[in-house]
């Protein structure tokens, strides 16, 4: 309870001050900004404008004060102090990886990175134990954030794969976390020392000298992003599957990281176990969307709908995405410029659906003039799509391995 009493009144003098304060509107500027970037793409490609950048924006931010409640527990927890674990060559680092491919600036790459240097060199003379864990907590309140935030407002989008034009949603999400951490005071403990149980902290400095130092309490503020392309499922399913394969890679990561705490052999495994096992969670994610089962797709006959404007006729109405709007006032839909004609020169909408298997009825009347509201699946001959290009570590090395492959190959011919 005392910590926790500390952990409020740091929390409270942080968001009293107007240079924090100026420093968050800032970050919520931007991840308005790279919402509203999306949605101009989608725009582009489907000629309908959504405007939920704010709204996203703010629930994102809203969501990230919960998990920078949550991560601060864990740090202080587990007793990770920033001074130990080279945070400035962390962040360097991760710039650096960050010019080599946008997604690498990630720490779990950096941090595994900078571990094996230590490992191999001595320097810098970090804890990596701590390190780890640092990694595996962020990552932990991240699946979180994505169990609960990935799935909302999802940006709906034409992708192409394998020469096919799906149907599906760009899930893209930032969060700024205003984080309580733990730095070493110093030998003095003089100054409102807190009783503590012995075991705390968990992952302490291994120096002797180190149970006598006490910790202050520090604001940190973290960012935290996620990112994946879903046809082949609706945004709720593929954000519980990511967050779920996200979980377990971080609560691996944390049990292994405490575990080479206790066991020096596990460090190099625990170095190792940061870029791979991330590697791998992202090679999963690219390996469900390589699938065929697209969950948009242009139906036999009818027109599928894709997404439903917030707040417009079709919303009002009860139409939902992966609806397939069979006829309208009795005429069987071919094609979504069909089925605009047919809206625009009427005025009452009878719709036949068809959701899931069962035949519904909807009735839209008093509509002119009005958007509809409704986004429908791509066509085949569509010209406007984004085209994602499959980008792992895993596809990276077999790219390496067949280039080698046909050289050799082309070295016996000549031989």
């Amino acid at each position: 309870m005392s910590i926790l009493l500390m952990m409020g009144r740091v929390l409270m003098e942080t968001f009293t001050s107007p240079l924090f304060v100026l420093i968050y509107l800032s970050f919520f500027l931007i991840v308005c900004l790279q919402y509203r970037r999306l949605e101009k793409l989608s725009e582009r490609i489907l000629d309908i404008k959504r405007k939920l950048y704010c709204c996203s924006a703010l629930i994102s931010v809203l969501l990230g004060l919960l998990g920078g409640l949550l991560g601060s527990c864990l740090l202080i927890f587990l007793g990770i102090s920033l001074d130990n674990i080279g945070i400035m060559q962390l962040w360097l680092l991760a710039v650096l990886l960050m010019l080599i491919n946008p997604r690498f600036i990630c720490f779990a790459y950096a941090g595994g990175i900078l571990a094996l240097f230590s490992l191999l060199t001595g320097i810098p003379d970090i804890n990596i134990p701590q390190l780890i864990a640092l990694i595996a907590v962020l990552h932990m309140i991240e699946s979180l954030l994505i169990l609960l935030d990935g799935h909302l407002t999802p940006v709906p989008m034409y992708i192409k794969r394998k020469n096919e034009v799906r149907g599906g949603f760009n899930l893209q999400k930032f969060w700024p976390l205003p984080l309580i951490a733990l730095v070493t005071a110093g030998a003095d403990t003089s100054m409102g020392v807190v009783g503590m149980p012995n075991w705390w902290p968990l992952l302490n400095d291994a120096s002797a000298y180190a149970q006598n130092y006490s910790y202050g309490l520090v604001p940190v503020l973290a960012v935290l992003g996620y990112g994946e392309i879903s046809t082949t499922d609706t945004p709720r399913q593929r954000t519980m599957k990511s967050a779920r394969r996200l979980f377990f890679f971080s609560v691996t990561l944390l049990l292994v990281s405490v575990l080479s705490f206790h066991w020096d052999k596990l460090l190099v495994f625990a170095a190792l176990l940061s870029p791979l096992g991330h590697e791998l969670v992202i090679w999963l994610g690219i390996r469900e969307e390589n699938k065929e089962n697209a969950v948009y797709f242009k139906p036999e006959q009818g027109l599928m709908v894709l997404d439903v404007k917030p707040g417009s006729l079709a919303k009002q109405a009860g139409i939902k995405s992966q609806d397939i709007i069979l006829s309208i006032n009795g005429r069987i839909l071919t094609s979504p410029q069909f089925f605009k004609e047919l809206w625009r020169y009427g005025e009452k909408a009878e719709m036949e659906i068809i959701r899931g298997e069962e035949l519904i009825r909807c009735s839209i009347a008093g509509y002119a003039g009005k958007e509809l509201g409704i986004i429908s699946v791509p066509e085949t001959n569509s010209r406007q799509y984004l085209i994602i290009a499959e980008d792992s570590f895993f596809h990276f090395i077999r790219g390496i391995f067949k280039r080698l492959r046909r050289l050799f190959a082309n070295h016996s011919i000549f031989s």
